[in-house]
């Protein structure tokens, strides 16, 4: 272990000397929970309201890729399908980076990905992505990083109504309204999309609802409700051969029959307060997903609830202080598994709980006018009871494939950094986490209709590792340049592995990479380019210095913009993603995905105030690119398409 945390500090070392120098860059301060700002060493992208709306983006993923320049890998060619990648993760990235929305954890306790599509981009307010290991103030899945997203509340909103027509059968509308009554503010929306999809049998529609409400007690306390629900269906093409993309992209493998439905909710109540001593805050949320899914003649229901609750303290200043805290969850899930479309013969059932419990504390200590140092550490207690029961074709309880037993696992987490302002314009800051994740229920357990070699796999251990950063960040009125490496050496990363039939600890793997990004502006245009390179790697075992497979050397979105006039904003982009590994390829035998270039135009007009419209098109030059591959199979992205729509504001 030593020598490789050796190494990673060598192999970062040349990527930031200079003749004379060592550049190294601060995070910003991040508004954590509002009323309790923490210093956090890592590099951050914050999109606000401006940026969503100007985006034209139809899903969170493709947000993401546009403005933070995160790869999502989907296998249904559309936006609202896909799980997010940070760092130099492939299979299974997702469970990977915790996506909070309003304080709640979105990640659901299995593998399954998020459902985008009941988090319409309109009811957005704010995204913040941190990368790196957090998993000090964040916890469980925050291995790689954290995405933060808050939701509109209702202060001086107004009405607003906004509407989208596209290529493939897409459209969407949204309305909303939302004011402020003497101390308390209101919103509520309703939003419907629907989309036919680029490829045969892609088929998604959704339709959500959503309100908050806040109640300002007085200048110190606050109470906000969110809450958000509905409906969503979304159909599963699946994979080509790599010869069918080359004819054909569009084209399914299924006849139609796959697909997943779905009734989902949430709600999050959130106290703040500020007093002489410092500040707290308390977040509860609820979440629930009932969701029927057909998928290669596997007919299942499946019912997910979890509760969180999330009390933190600050004591001091807001430059000297320490912080304790605690997260509380529950996650209860219940699926049933049938023989037949219809639903009507069992064929297995399980019922599955997890308890989490993680105490934490973290301090902040101003050491000079300008140098801040942040330490802190959690500990992590997971504790899931597994019962799964199957019949055979006869009916009676198969004891060779069913299971009833309890699996605890824990671990811990700690962080060291300190970040130093040079100036006002440049930062620099370097840090130091100590990183884990906890297996996924059904990492460990064998209930979705697909039988793993051992059912209940006890021996399957949490992944746990060293992640490094250095960084620095300059940033005035015409120019933001900023650079950070990282170095992430992970133990017992968990793997599927196609030969074994089971998830299993690996091994161990490595990460070094870089994460440039430039921007330049002018008041009437500007131009912007932000990249990730990283070198993943096996690190030991007989996959010893093989590519992680489904990892990318490079990939980066590069865009600039002008505005003839002052109403008129003319933008283009262009988005690269280097060559990588088929999924499940450790052994780098397999034909490799190859790099694509897509090209984005859009253009955004205030014809009032009050009223906005855009016109954008996707991969202009109709480049046919897979976004994912396993063992031959190939799921490409969407052609060439157009949308226009329209935001209106009273």
């Amino acid at each position: 272990m030593s020598f490789r945390l050796f190494a990673c500090l060598f192999l970062l070392a040349p990527a930031f000397a200079g003749t004379n120098n060592v550049i190294i860059i601060s995070a910003p301060r991040l508004d954590d929970l509002d009323l309790m700002d923490v210093s956090v060493a890592a590099d951050v992208t914050v999109i606000d309201r401006a940026a969503i709306e100007r985006s034209g983006a139809v899903a969170v993923p493709q947000l993401l890729e546009q403005e933070a320049n995160m790869l999502v890998r989907g296998q249904g060619g559309n936006a609202s399908d896909g799980q997010l990648s940070m760092r130099g993760f492939g299979d299974n990235s997702g469970v990977r980076v915790l996506v909070l929305v309003d304080g709640h954890k979105a990640n659901r306790p299995d593998m399954g990905g998020i459902d985008w599509q009941t988090l319409p981009v309109s009811n957005i307010e704010k995204i913040e992505v941190i990368r790196g290991g957090q998993n000090v103030l964040y916890g469980n899945h925050a291995l790689s990083g954290v995405v933060k997203i808050t939701t509109k509340r209702g202060e001086d909103a107004g009405l607003q109504i906004d509407g989208a027509v596209g290529s493939y059968g897409y459209y969407s509308g949204s309305a909303s309204y939302g004011g402020r009554v003497g101390d308390a503010d209101f919103l509520g929306g309703l939003q419907h999309a629907q989309y036919d999809g680029f490829r045969e049998n892609s088929a998604t529609e959704s339709t959500t609802a959503n309100a908050s409400a806040g109640w300002y007690m007085n200048d110190t306390d606050t109470l906000t409700l969110r809450a958000s629900g509905g409906k969503s269906y979304l159909q599963f093409p699946g994979a080509l051969t790599y010869r069918q993309m080359q004819d054909d992209p569009s084209q399914s493998r299924n006849l139609g029959d796959e697909y997943s439905e779905s009734w989902s909710g949430q709600a999050t109540l959130l106290y703040e307060t500020e007093r002489t001593w410092g500040a707290a805050r308390m977040n509860a949320g609820a979440s629930f997903i009932n969701r029927e899914n057909s998928i290669s003649g596997i007919y299942n229901q499946n019912d997910i609830q979890g509760f969180s609750l999330a009390p933190r303290a600050r004591f001091g200043s807001e430059d000297n202080f320490w912080m304790a805290g605690v997260d509380l969850f529950y996650d209860q899930l219940d699926q049933e598994n049938y023989r037949d479309p219809a639903r009507s013969i069992v064929k297995s059932w399980a019922d599955i709980n997890r308890i989490t419990a993680a105490p934490y504390l973290f301090a902040q200590r101003t050491v000079a006018e300008k140098t801040i140092i942040n330490g802190g550490a959690r500990y992590e207690y997971a504790g899931t009871d597994n019962r799964y029961v199957e019949y055979d074709f006869f009916g009676a309880v198969d004891p060779s494939k069913s299971y009833d037993g309890f699996v605890g696992k824990q671990g811990w987490a700690a962080e060291l950094s300190v970040s130093q302002e040079l100036s006002e314009q440049w930062n620099v800051f370097a840090g130091y986490d100590r990183v884990y994740r906890y297996p996924t229920l059904d990492e460990t357990a064998s209930y979705q209709g697909y039988p793993l070699a051992d059912p209940l796999n006890e021996n399957l251990d949490p992944e746990h590792g060293n992640n490094f950063e250095i960084g620095t960040k300059y940033e005035d009125r015409t120019w933001r340049v900023s650079l950070t490496g990282f170095c992430l050496t992970l133990d017992n990363e968990i793997a599927y592995d196609d030969v074994a039939n089971l998830n299993r600890n690996i091994g161990a793997t490595r990460r070094v990479g870089l994460e440039p990004e430039l921007a330049w502006q002018k008041e009437r245009y500007g131009a912007s380019s932000r990249w990730t390179f990283v070198d993943a790697r096996f690190d030991g075992g007989a996959d010893d210095g093989n590519r992680v497979p489904l990892v990318p050397w490079a990939y980066g979105v590069t865009s600039g913009w002008i505005e003839p006039f002052s109403r008129l904003r003319l933008s283009a982009s262009y988005t690269f993603v280097s060559e990588q590994f088929q999924g499940n390829d450790e052994a780098n035998a397999l034909r490799k995905m190859k790099a694509y270039g897509l090209v984005g135009l859009r253009a955004n007009y205030a014809l009032l105030d009050s009223l906005n419209f855009y016109v954008s098109a996707h991969n202009v030059f109709d480049e046919i690119y897979a976004t994912s591959a396993y063992s031959g199979g190939y799921y490409p992205g969407s052609g060439r398409s157009f949308r226009a729509g329209m935001t209106w504001v009273y």
